[in-house]
């Protein structure tokens, strides 16, 4: 199929197409959706290789939709993680391209608008009223009359635009923004009586009531609330009466209307006992406030044990309700930081990628001069090292030699002391200075020590911010296996205050008495 089509684009439309013409066989038939999966990230794939985002954001939908319905073995933690990006990478592709170029793509075009669809409604159920929000305004803005000139559509363009204009203003309400939603329901309202449904508008309708009541208009809420549940109750919209019928309860409860709030609130148990048995939509937590208006209904009446009883209710579950905020406030941070972190891997391997093409295709002129270039480098660093080794060596035998010549000059000052004249005097003391290490040899010194041991310096200083720079020098020198005889007459100290400065760095660097400098600073 992909070699009959003409050009990626054709080629891409057709594998989209395929795989969601055989959607409804693995996935509901043979439950199969690792398949459709794998199918969806290929053509993924193809579609950002050649740079084609309408086709890439429709199938980063259909994935999110595809997770949302057949998780598997997915964790919910994992699944919502998933989503989150993959919704977020979707609509980034799509909300910036123009309509012309959405409204092209016929049922490519659905697929946009039931997946928008699908995102809105699983992002305002796990209470992400932001981003759903996002997700609605987007499937407003692209529903288009020709959804309806498509067969085979479950509901067609009316039903999709009443829904995301009345979920914006659900999204405004959770978010505590009543003038907004009161203005996206007006709109819904308007568009429902547009096309004659006397359902949605009346829905949409009772939404405005229940604005109202927000704003403490309970009166004028009320005739709003009414109509709502007379229109849904006459289509047989149990889930829509008993959303209008609870905020209605709790007006009358609000007003002291006890002998209107009983029914209603009885009606509301009723309609929640039969939702929740076929339409998994309804929480224990919504009738918190049916218990709690029964347990003030009975206590007006004087029935004190049916008010306990209700109120206690109530109480349990509100007590349940602040668990599950505090805890779905956490995790939500939370999960919000992995999905970060996971887009950002996604970015990065899409990066690695990217560069591996341009590394694949790079001259290979080029890599043969780095690959020359470092040849070389290598070898000038080991023939500097080995002369770093070598000096360092002659160095160190020099200081040896130096020694021995000390030593037999001081038994000959001994000899000699008794005997030797005032003129002969300063000529063994110049020897003695010619043998010390000068602060220009050492400098040479540790020029060359460096060289040998790259850094070793900067890492012990790093290491033992206390040591003194004459406590360095010895354990450089220690580095070398030179003896204390050998160190202090190089440095031209006495052998007494080489042993006092291992001593006091022993006792800095916390190394027990006898220790071996050499060994001990090895591995700095």
């Amino acid at each position: 199929m992909k070699a009959e089509a003409k050009g990626p684009r054709a080629a891409t439309l057709m594998r989209v197409f395929w795989c969601r013409n055989q959607q409804f066989v693995d996935l509901y038939v043979r439950k199969q959706a690792q398949g459709v999966i794998d199918s969806l990230v290929s053509i993924r794939t193809y579609a950002h290789q050649h740079n084609l985002l309408a086709e890439e954001g429709i199938c980063w939908l259909a994935w999110c939709k595809v997770i949302i319905e057949h998780p598997g073995k997915m964790d919910e933690r994992t699944r919502r993680i998933l989503v989150y990006d993959g919704a977020i990478r979707g609509m980034s592709l799509l909300q910036n391209l123009p309509l012309s170029v959405i409204h092209q793509y016929h049922g490519a075009t659905y697929d946009i608008i039931h997946h928008i669809w699908w995102m809105s409604m699983y992002f305002f159920k796990i209470q992400e009223y932001d981003l759903a929000r996002r997700v609605a305004a987007l499937g407003n803005q692209w529903a288009h009359p020709q959804l309806d000139t498509k067969e085979g559509h479950p509901y067609g363009y009316n039903y999709y635009k009443w829904q995301f204009l009345n979920d914006l203003g659900s999204c405004h309400l959770r978010l505590g923004k009543l003038k907004e939603a009161a203005y996206w329901y007006q709109k819904a309202y308007t568009f429902g009586l547009s096309y004659g449904s006397s359902v949605h508008s009346s829905v949409s309708y009772g939404n405005l009531g229940v604005v109202l009541s927000r704003q403490g208009k309970h009166a004028a809420a009320i005739p709003y609330l009414k109509k709502a549940i007379e229109a849904v109750r006459r289509g047989n919209d149990r889930q829509s009466e008993f959303n209008a019928m609870v905020p209605l309860s709790e007006i009358y409860l609000k007003l002291k209307q006890y002998d209107k709030a009983y029914p209603a609130l009885l009606r509301s148990m009723a309609l929640y006992d039969s939702v929740r048995a076929f339409v998994d939509q309804t929480d224990s937590l919504d009738i918190i406030p049916l218990f709690t208006g029964l347990g003030e209904v009975y206590q007006h009446r004087g029935d004190l044990q049916k008010a306990l009883y209700y109120t206690q209710l109530a109480n349990r579950l509100e007590e349940k309700q602040r668990k599950n905020d505090d805890a779905s406030i956490f995790h939500q941070k939370q999960e919000k930081l992995e999905a970060e972190a996971y887009r950002s891997k996604l970015n990065q391997i899409d990066a690695d990628r990217d560069y591996a093409v341009w590394l694949r295709n790079a001259s290979i002129t080029g890599l043969v001069l780095v690959l020359l270039i470092s040849s070389v480098y290598l070898s000038y660093q080991r023939k500097r090292r080995r002369e770093a080794e070598q000096q360092l060596a002659f160095i160190t035998q020099e200081a040896r030699t130096r020694t021995e010549q000390l030593a037999q000059l001081q038994q000959l000052r001994e000899a000699t002391a008794k005997s030797a004249t005032d003129e002969n005097l300063p000529h063994i003391a110049e020897l003695m200075e010619l043998a010390i290490l000068t602060e220009a040899d050492w400098e040479r010194f540790r020029e060359l020590f460096e060289q040998v041991y790259p850094n070793y310096l900067l890492r012990l200083r790093q290491k033992y911010t206390l040591l003194t720079p004459a406590e360095t020098r010895i354990i450089c020198l220690s580095r070398l296996a030179l003896s204390t005889r050998e160190m202090a007459d190089m440095l031209g100290i006495s052998a007494d205050t080489i042993v006092k400065t291992r001593y006091r760095i022993r006792k800095k660097t916390n190394l027990p008495e006898g220790a071996d400098l050499g060994e001990a600073f090895a591995d700095v």
